[in-house]
């Protein structure tokens, strides 16, 4: 498995958001709760998530939504589906807190 820090504007790796391939499956690890810069790092890896190569790509939640994670989320799913589709792989969603939980619950997840 390779596992990837993401970068944010040439800063040091934000170590709440990290990619993991491992043949065809990829997965993208959310430590750290829902930001606005966490989307938007989400949103990044998912550009070079959703290749070719790539047949399901599974986000993994594995920390609470945060002050505007029921704003965020929504949003970050909507471009998960979005590039699964364009790149032909299937998208799976994880989390296990009870909020974020019943939050993908409510949006279909």
């Amino acid at each position: 498995m390779t596992i990837l820090e993401h970068e944010m504007s040439g800063q040091v790796a934000d170590p709440g958001v990290r990619l993991e391939r491992a043949g065809a499956r990829v997965r993208i690890v959310v430590t750290t709760q829902l930001t606005e810069e966490v989307s938007a790092a989400v949103r990044e890896l998912l550009v070079d998530a959703c290749d070719r190569r790539t047949r399901c790509v599974v986000i993994a939640l594995e920390a609470g939504l945060g002050p505007v994670g029921h704003e965020v989320l929504p949003h970050v799913l909507d471009v998960a589906e979005r590039r699964c589709w364009s790149a032909s792989c299937h998208l799976e969603v994880t989390a296990s807190d009870p909020e974020v939980l019943e939050l993908l619950a409510s949006l279909g997840f």
